[in-house]
């Protein structure tokens, strides 16, 4: 008992300050509901609030409220269902985005915590819904696992490879469903408007294990960490089927090793039936 509050208690005590010292973004999205400079609006009762700065037109509001329903249901039919509840921060202007999220670089980006938390913040170019659904996914996987099995037992090239299957920037609606009402409706995508992926030699999934390993490079590898991680996960899908998905993290929370349960689920689809 005496080695507990000696050594144990302060540990447990210093992680959280250190994580929150570390990394200042994360204690304004802790705030974000007390700041004059956001207003609350509740989108749809399938998701936490979402903190729209006050700098935001009108027109951007509307925009953005579609944008997440149409997002949100793509990850309802792409999980099965929608569990995460990642408070969503929607900042127009790329200072505020900057002061909520690390680096800020990006459409948008994710924010987990040890103790559950959820954040996805948006910038200027995040007002679109294949940028909200690819958040959104990386919150889901983090909702389904914990954000200690994320970070231990899930290779970054399947959490990334993950979510570009909703974002349709990157990867097509067909690999899993037909496109969404919305996609159906707007012309076809101009190649001119398609995110570019930037070639270079092949990268193997060794080498995309952890978040530094896959963003860790210039632009043109992080491009071609994105283009490996969205054709192995889309070959992968095209075997298991839109239920693999759901699943492997079932698997994975009951102990399964990823590894052996991303590849049995695939064997298990390519065996004959038997007679």
């Amino acid at each position: 008992m005496r080695l507990l509050f000696r050594y144990v208690l302060p540990l447990l005590i210093a992680l959280p300050i250190g994580f929150l010292l570390l990394y200042p973004q994360v204690v304004r999205c802790l705030r974000v509901s007390r700041s004059d400079d956001f207003r609350a609006v509740v989108v749809s009762k399938q998701g936490a609030p979402v903190y729209v700065s006050q700098t935001a037109t009108a027109r951007q509001q509307a925009q953005l409220r579609k944008h997440i329903l149409t997002a949100y249901d793509r990850i309802g039919r792409f999980w099965g269902s929608k569990r995460g509840q990642a408070v969503l921060i929607y900042c127009p202007q790329q200072a505020d985005y900057e002061q909520y999220c690390v680096g800020g670089e990006g459409a948008g980006c994710s924010l987990g915590t040890p103790w559950g938390g959820s954040y996805l913040v948006l910038g200027p170019d995040g007002n679109n819904a294949d940028v909200i659904a690819h958040e959104l996914c990386h919150d889901e996987l983090f909702t389904r696992l914990g954000w200690w099995r994320v970070k231990r037992q899930i290779p970054q090239w399947f959490n990334e490879g993950l979510a570009l299957m909703v974002d349709y920037r990157f990867s097509s609606p067909a690999i899993w469903e037909h496109p969404d009402s919305t996609q159906a409706l707007a012309p076809p995508i101009d190649e001119a408007d398609a995110m570019p992926f930037v070639q270079r030699s092949v990268v193997k999934l060794s080498d995309l294990e952890t978040t530094r390993d896959f963003f860790g490079g210039d632009y043109a590898h992080v491009m071609l960490a994105y283009q490996t991680a969205a054709d192995e996960v889309a070959r992968w899908l095209t075997t298991v089927g839109r239920a693999g998905v759901p699943a492997l993290t079932n698997a994975i929370d009951a102990g399964r090793d990823f590894e052996d349960a991303y590849r049995e689920l695939e064997r298990a689809k390519r065996q004959p039936p038997a007679r």
